[in-house]
């Protein structure tokens, strides 16, 4: 990543892995977390804004992306490792409860964060990707959407296929949408593709659909979740439908001439959003014992 392309303030070590992060701003604490193939970078319109707004704003580069360590494994993204990532920086951090955001992976994460740590968290807000609980049993139209998500499991040759003629085929999935001219030089740094690809590999394999899942805890903190019309892999019912799996209060906003990338491609709209949203509600009451991992 070139110094115009970063935002990084600090790095830990937790959870076995090295973390790069943004940690800006003082006041309620906001943890950003991106997705796939992102960094921290993707927030960067929307970090001071709320910066400004009164708010401390942390943004990790996930495990396997941008400045943080990149571990080869597939089952090192596994999604309860990187939830155990974010509690362990917010740790580190001094943070014991924060707003939590996500895009894209990040939004999943979020939303298992949010189910399985309740006492860490006090809004949530989601972008693109809704509740796991309406992923697990995806309709036929969400499968034709997710097809690069089988694409992306063989390991070695995936990896050719989109470093293949300059990146064509990446390119050609992009689509032109996000920071698509960036990415390449990012994935082709050394481990980057396979880390980035390893995330579709550990959680969204055909046997992990295989796997008996148990009844999703209630999400207890006051939910908002945003879901744009150009969004080319996911279809608005997994973000409508996530209203069912909320205890606490829920808000969904749909948002216009967006693709997938929602905080770049409407950047104002998002950032008025969440300042519109974050700490405007009385967090629910949380149970007072812990979920283990």
């Amino acid at each position: 990543m070139s110094v115009k392309d970063t935002l990084l303030t600090g790095s830990a070590h937790v959870n076995g892995v090295d973390i790069a992060y943004v940690d800006k701003g003082e006041g309620d604490p906001v943890v950003l977390l991106h997705g796939f193939p992102d960094s921290h970078y993707l927030w960067r319109h929307q970090i001071d804004p709320l910066v400004e707004a009164g708010f401390r704003v942390i943004a990790p580069d996930l495990r396997g992306f941008g400045e943080s360590g990149k571990p080869q494994e597939v089952e090192a993204y596994d999604m309860r490792t990187i939830v155990n990532d974010v509690v362990a920086l917010t740790q580190h951090l001094g943070i014991p409860k924060a707003h939590i955001v996500g895009h894209d992976w990040g939004a999943a994460i979020a939303w298992m964060y949010a189910f399985l740590m309740p006492r860490r968290v006090d809004h949530l807000a989601v972008l693109s990707v809704g509740h796991p609980g309406v992923f697990s049993t995806p309709s036929i139209e969400q499968r034709k959407a997710s097809w690069y998500m089988l694409f992306y499991q063989f390991p070695g040759v995936s990896e050719q296929l989109l470093r293949r003629n300059g990146w064509r085929l990446f390119k050609e999935i992009m689509g032109g949408e996000g920071d698509h001219q960036r990415y390449p030089r990012e994935l082709a740094k050394p481990g980057a593709l396979t880390a980035a690809l390893n995330w579709y590999r550990a959680n969204r394999s055909p046997e992990a659909e295989l796997r008996v899942e148990g009844n999703f805890p209630p999400v207890l903190a006051p939910t908002l979740g945003i879901w744009s019309t150009g969004d080319k892999a996911l279809l608005e019912e997994g973000m409508t439908g996530s209203a069912k799996f909320v205890k606490g209060s829920w808000r969904y906003e749909r948002v216009e001439d967006a693709s997938h990338w929602i905080p770049l491609d409407q950047p104002e709209i998002v950032t008025k959003l969440l300042l519109g949203f974050l700490g405007t509600e009385k967090a629910a009451a949380v149970p007072t014992r812990r979920r283990r991992l």
